[in-house]
Formats: C-alpha cells, sequence, structure tokens
C-alpha cells in the first residue's frame, strides 16, 4: 500500500474542463471516496491516478514518488470496473489469475495466489464456474479478487455496485469494508451514492464541476457543509434565506421568519450584512414547545403543514413557513402523528444544527 498526492491535477477533452485544478492527499491504507454527481470528474479523476489518462497540468506521486508520466502497467494498481469486465470464455479462476500470467508470475505461486484471493472473497467454491453462472454480486466479487491478486499498490473502484440491486449493494457494501480492514490496502473508490459514502468512507472529497468542494470525514461533512452545493448534494437539507447580522457566537441571521442563530463556525469567510441561507437538516427540526418559564426561546419558525409522508419506520412532513419558504421535517415516532396537512406547527432549532453559508450566486 501506498500513499498518494495528487498536485493541482487538471485535464481537459476539447473545451471541456473535466478535472480543474485537484489536490489531494490520500493516507496508506486509506478508504478514500471520491462522490459527486454524474459528470463532476470523479472517473476522470480516478483514471489519471490509474495512468489510463495523462493530465494537462499537475502531478501525481505514489509514497512521494513522480508517477505522472509512468504507463499503468508500471503503477501496480488494481482496477475494479463498474461493468465487472469479466473474460466470458473464461473460468472464475482464470479470470482471476490474468493478471499474474501477464506478470509471468510462475505456476505454483500463481495458484497460490488465486486460492487467497478467492478466499478473501469468499468465492472459493466458484472457481471452476463461467461468469454467465454468476449472480452481478458474486461477479463483482471475482473482479474485486481479480484487482487483489497482483498485490496491488493502490485497489480503483469505479461505482462497482451500481449494477446491483439494492439488497445486494448492502451487502457488498460491508464485503468491501470487511476486505479493505483485513489487507490494509489503499483505496480509491468512486460513487455518485450518498449512503454508499457515508457508510464506508475513512473520508471523502465531495466533487463539482471538476474541482474538490469539501474534503472530510463523512460526519464532519454531512454535519458541516463547506457550501450550498455540499449541503444539498450530501442527504437532504432545507435551506433558510437571510442576512448575517453578527459574526460572533453565536452567529445570528435575519430572516423573513425571524432571527436564527448558530453556534458552528462558517467554512467561508462572511462579514455582517451578507446574503446567506441556513442549511438545516430535516432531522434536526422538532416540533417545539413553548417555555414554562417564560424565557426567550432560540430558532423558533411557525408554518403550516403542506403534506405527510409515511415511510414506514418514520414519516417526512413538508411545512410551508410563514414566508412561503418548505421545509421538511423527520419524525421518528410515525405512530404519533404531530400534525396533518393544513395544521397549524410550530418549529425550532439548536443553533449547534444550523450552518450558515454563504448564499449561492
Amino acid at each position: 500500500m501506498v500513499s498518494l498526492t495528487l498536485q493541482g491535477i487538471t485535464r481537459k477533452f476539447g473545451d471541456v474542463t473535466a478535472v480543474d485544478d485537484v489536490s489531494l492527499e490520500i493516507a496508506r491504507g486509506e478508504l478514500f471516496f471520491l462522490l459527486g454527481p454524474s459528470g463532476c470528474g470523479k472517473t476522470t479523476l480516478l483514471r489519471l491516478i490509474a495512468g489510463f489518462y495523462a493530465p494537462d497540468a499537475g502531478s501525481i506521486l505514489f509514497d512521494g514518488q513522480e508517477v505522472t508520466r509512468r504507463p499503468p502497467h508500471r503503477r501496480n494498481t488494481g482496477m475494479v470496473f463498474q461493468n465487472y469486465a469479466l473474460w466470458p470464455h473464461m473460468t472464475v479462476r482464470e479470470n482471476v489469475a490474468y493478471g499474474l500470467v501477464l506478470r509471468k508470475v510462475p505456476p505454483s505461486e500463481q495458484n497460490d495466489r488465486v486460492a487467497e484471493a478467492l478466499r478473501m472473497v469468499r468465492m472459493e467454491r466458484y472457481g471452476e464456474r463461467s461468469p454467465n453462472q454468476l449472480s452481478g454480486g458474486q461477479q463483482q466479487r471475482v473482479a474485486l479478487a481479480r484487482a487483489l491478486v497482483i498485490r496491488p499498490d493502490v485497489v480503483l473502484l469505479d461505482e462497482p455496485l451500481s449494477n446491483l440491486d439494492a439488497r445486494l449493494r448492502l451487502e457488498m457494501r460491508d464485503e468491501i469494508r470487511r476486505i479493505h480492514d483485513e489487507t490494509a490496502t489503499t483505496m480509491i473508490y468512486v460513487t455518485h451514492d450518498q449512503k454508499e459514502a457515508l457508510s464506508m468512507a475513512d473520508r471523502v472529497a465531495v466533487m463539482d464541476t471538476g474541482a474538490v468542494a469539501q474534503t472530510g470525514e463523512p460526519r464532519s461533512i454531512y454535519d458541516r457543509p463547506a457550501n450550498a452545493f455540499v449541503a444539498d448534494f450530501i442527504g437532504e437539507t432545507n435551506f433558510v434565506a437571510g442576512r448575517l447580522t453578527r459574526l460572533d457566537m453565536p452567529l445570528a441571521v435575519e430572516t423573513p421568519v425571524g432571527i436564527l442563530h448558530s453556534t458552528i463556525e462558517p467554512a467561508e469567510d462572511l462579514s455582517p450584512g451578507d446574503e446567506v441561507v441556513c442549511s438545516i437538516r430535516p432531522e434536526a427540526i422538532r416540533v417545539s414547545r413553548p417555555d414554562p418559564t417564560g424565557g426567550e426561546e432560540e430558532n423558533v419558525l411557525s408554518g403550516v403543514v403542506r403534506q405527510t409522508v409515511y415511510l414506514g419506520d418514520h414519516e417526512q412532513y413538508s411545512v410551508q413557513l410563514d414566508d412561503g419558504t418548505l421545509v421538511k421535517l423527520v419524525d421518528h415516532r410515525p405512530g404519533q402523528r404531530l400534525a396533518g396537512p393544513g395544521a397549524p406547527i410550530r418549529l425550532s432549532c439548536d443553533p449547534s444544527r444550523v450552518v450558515v453559508i454563504g448564499k449561492p450566486g
């Protein structure tokens, strides 16, 4: 396993800049995710790391050694593709051994390493089958074994679970995490699925239009998004627009529905008077109770329930605030309905759950 350093990586295709001045540090043994919507540049960046593309600018280093112009076969990376890319005329064992054959590994060692790789992905009983005799999840395990058998310094995974059904995706998430933990191999995983990234990653880089919008641990990215794109892309959020009136803690934002306070330090440089939005996750909003002591309550909003959606383990509420803004909240006790459509409702949110973000241009 190796550490990776990307310094100012840029790649263009004609007039389109697919990757725009990306710099990242990925630690040895890290399960690192590149997360973003389709067309944001994450797969292009993965292929640049693999050596399938050359950057127009910037450097790629493995353990501090320059590999920017090194061809793919000299980078010792294992690739797991979205469509498995298994040879249909070969058995499972032959598919897994293919990289060892190209590297001219002696047959006796090939047998041992293939057996080890198949055991690792729990496919040792399927070695003589052909790929078309396997389920999608089993084929993906074989593709992972083929990447691991060469003992790569880095494993690169390009949306490996997108072709699987929901149940298999959950199963393979656990399997990939288990294999990563057992091998301690550096892995870089591309996905557009926020739940995959949040549930599996050591760290995540959220990409937007070729650039990295934010890098960090899943919890910090979810709880403290750096900008409106990250807040909106990672899970669900509510945006309440306003004007920043105080930069000292707690921050104060004047909105059409009242003053909102926040105890979270902004990720951006903001000044009093700036137009901002307050990002509030649906699960952070609660039905408020009047303060029996008569004290002043913080972050109280009022509105009318417009829609409820029952989802079994929870219920979603769409509430129209007094200024017309629609917000969502989540009730995790759906057996005790809060209010029906048309009912007035009073909401509140702790200042530690309100993130103040510069208003998107």
